[in-house]
């Protein structure tokens, strides 16, 4: 198994993780989620060449520092495709009330779910786990998991809002989180990282907690 260095960087007003992940040997470096004011993500990556920017959702917290990111690395921005628009659109990133509301460029790959993309020598998967918005997904690389908004330490993201459906994030925590293995270590969206077998045995479903940002 590769061995992994990741960074956490909480940005912004809601504290949103974003995450650069690289190898102890340096064979790559991916950016994930590159939330508002994004200068110390800026200052930790330096000379290091990014190969992909990937967005586990496109609500504005997760995107406010994705042009500066990639003015900077000129990475490719990878994100599903049902929320490719959200890029473009503040209505549906949800800045459209905000001072300087969100507006991106389309994203360069598209993903579906399932898909593998090549990190170094490890091979990210991912995992389509709509519910807090429809293109949410969750990125599986070695024993890591990125969820984004899905599944929180001790609670799973918001579904009271535009696009959000509380059925169905508790059935992809359920039916497809909950199925890998217990000891795969949870990177989320939001506050500390946790592992499978603790969301499994502390936040059960059905009464899963819902984390109000």
């Amino acid at each position: 198994m590769n061995q992994l260095i990741i960074r956490a960087f909480p940005l912004g007003e809601l504290q949103t993780n974003c995450y650069v992940v690289t190898d102890v040997e340096g064979t790559f470096c991916i950016v994930i989620d590159p939330g508002e004011e994004p200068n110390d993500v800026i200052e930790y990556i330096g000379n290091k060449k990014v190969d992909f920017i990937f967005l586990t959702h496109c609500h504005h917290d997760h995107i406010a520092g994705l042009n500066t990111v990639k003015k900077y690395t000129n990475a490719p921005v990878v994100t599903h495709h049902l929320e490719a628009e959200w890029l473009l659109q503040p209505s549906l990133n949800l800045s459209d009330n905000h001072e300087n509301p969100i507006i991106s460029d389309w994203p360069d790959i598209l993903l579906s779910g399932e898909e593998m993309l090549k990190c170094g020598f490890s091979m990210m998967k991912v995992i389509h786990t709509p519910g807090h918005s429809p293109g949410s997904v969750s990125y599986l690389l070695e024993n890591y998991l990125f969820s984004g908004d899905t599944l929180l330490n001790g609670f799973i993201g918001p579904t009271e809002i535009p696009y959000g459906n509380r059925d169905l994030i508790k059935k992809s925590i359920k039916e497809t989180l909950f199925q890998l293995d217990e000891s795969i270590e949870v990177y989320p969206g939001h506050g500390k990282s946790t592992t499978i077998g603790n969301e499994k045995k502390y936040n059960l479903l059905p009464n899963l907690k819902i984390f109000h940002s």
